[in-house]
């Protein structure tokens, strides 16, 4: 099986996808210490779950798959309805790492929401690969899906530790490269467990074909991208709330001579 048959272009562009999700993940984050209400807070960690789940580690994934071949060459087709699936499950896994997490670092709750946060991104990374189709049989080895998710699940670990420390905009990008690279090599693990077996007398599977599915997916994770990025430029409670200013002191007038 080929994973790079369009090149190796598509993993690098896999892995600035997932590194620029993440990137705009930690930004709203970082945004909602700043907010004064519940309200916002949550907002914000909701935009981030979309940016590091749906655009950094779902989108990512199916970019990268792009360049996956079957044996001689075949091609796959893919169920829409679980595709979307994993989508809902990467944002609902990551934003349920954020909001159980709080703002201070607990050792036994930090373990907890990764653990959360990990096995909800195996499971999407389940439910997507069970949406590859072929004209055979696409089966799962379960070493390396296990050994992906506990890649996951250390990803979450440092990726939620990264999230509760304040960090200067280069380590940032630093950090949103990293995650890139590592959502993607554990990925790759999951893809090394695919037994793929072509059977050219089997049915043409139903499904989408990837490049028309998610051409127009690729541009509504990138232009989503700038809803949050609008909004750390002109969030409206950019400061926390402070002392209240003290009270103006009446002038006294002067006594008259």
């Amino acid at each position: 099986m080929s994973y790079f048959a369009m090149g190796y272009w598509v993993l690098g562009l896999s892995v600035i996808v997932s590194a620029a999700g993440a990137l705009v993940g930690f930004t709203c984050i970082k945004e909602s210490t700043k907010s004064v209400t519940a309200k916002f807070r949550t907002v914000w960690l909701a935009a981030a779950a979309v940016s590091i789940g749906g655009i950094g580690t779902w989108l990512a994934v199916f970019v990268s798959m792009l360049g996956l071949r079957g044996p001689g060459g075949a091609t796959f087709r893919y169920d829409v309805p679980r595709m979307l699936g994993a989508a809902v499950l990467a944002v609902l896994a990551v934003f349920a790492g954020l909001v159980f997490l709080g703002r201070t670092l607990q050792v036994p709750r930090l373990l907890g929401c990764a653990l959360a946060m990990g096995g909800g991104l195996g499971l999407m990374l389940y439910v997507g690969m069970d949406a590859v189709q072929a004209r055979g049989s696409v089966e799962t080895q379960w070493l390396p899906a296990l050994g992906s998710i506990a890649v996951l699940i250390g990803i979450a670990t440092a990726t939620l530790w990264f999230v509760l420390h304040r960090w200067p905009a280069s380590a940032m990008v630093g950090a949103a490269l990293v995650f890139g690279l590592a959502t993607i090599g554990a990925h790759y693990l999951w893809l090394s467990g695919l037994d793929v077996r072509i059977d050219q007398r089997g049915a043409v599977p139903d499904g989408e074909d990837l490049f028309t599915f998610l051409v127009p997916m690729f541009v509504i994770g990138m232009l989503s991208l700038a809803i949050p990025i609008t909004a750390v430029l002109v969030a409206p409670d950019r400061r926390t709330a402070g002392p209240a200013p003290a009270p103006a002191r009446a002038v006294e007038p002067e006594p008259s001579r």
